[in-house]
C-alpha cells in the first residue's frame, strides 16, 4: 500500500472535494482519498493506492471532472 500527497489547484468548495474524491476513488488501484481544502491556494489530496500513481495519472482522472490541475 502506498500513500501519496498531491497538490491540486481549482478546488473551491465541498462539492469540488466530492467530485475529486469520486474521480480518484474510481481508479482501480485507489482504496482511499482524503482532501484538505486549501483556503487560498492548492488543496492537499492524499491518495492510498496499491502502487504509486504518477502526476499524469492523477491529472488524467481529473481532466473530465472540471478545471482541476495537479501542481505537484
Amino acid at each position: 500500500m502506498s500513500q501519496q500527497n498531491f497538490l491540486v489547484d481549482g478546488l473551491h468548495c465541498q462539492s469540488c472535494v466530492r467530485i475529486v474524491t469520486g474521480a480518484l476513488t474510481a481508479l482501480p488501484s485507489v482504496s482511499a482519498v482524503e482532501v484538505d481544502l486549501g483556503a487560498d491556494g492548492p488543496s492537499t489530496v492524499r491518495v492510498d493506492a496499491v502502487a504509486d500513481l504518477s502526476v499524469d495519472e492523477i491529472q488524467a482522472a481529473l481532466r473530465e471532472e472540471g478545471d482541476y490541475t495537479v501542481v505537484s
